[in-house]
């Protein structure tokens, strides 16, 4: 048994898929507030730009070097052992 919209209960194995259909539908539907928050995401820019060039390629090695071992890659599935042996 289910709830329909109106309150009423929906007892029949149909009625009970169609309510779900109807339900999970609703849950992906855009009520109009989306395209203005994808604007408003889009007006924000990175609070901090970093010129490439500022980062000098002794930190690079450092911090290559300093990568700790036989740890779990991420989701690119890179180890520190991978990049420390690809310099």
């Amino acid at each position: 048994m289910i709830r329909n919209q109106d309150g009423t209960m929906q007892q029949s194995k149909e009625g009970v898929k169609q309510r779900w259909t109807q339900y999970c539908s609703g849950l992906y539907k855009d009520e109009g507030g989306g395209d203005e928050m994808v604007k408003e995401l889009e007006g924000i820019s990175p609070s901090y730009k970093e010129d490439p060039q500022d980062i000098l390629y002794s930190e690079v090695e450092e911090a290559i070097r300093t990568l700790k071992s036989n740890k779990s890659p991420g989701s690119d599935g890179i180890t520190a052992e991978m990049v420390q042996a690809g310099g």
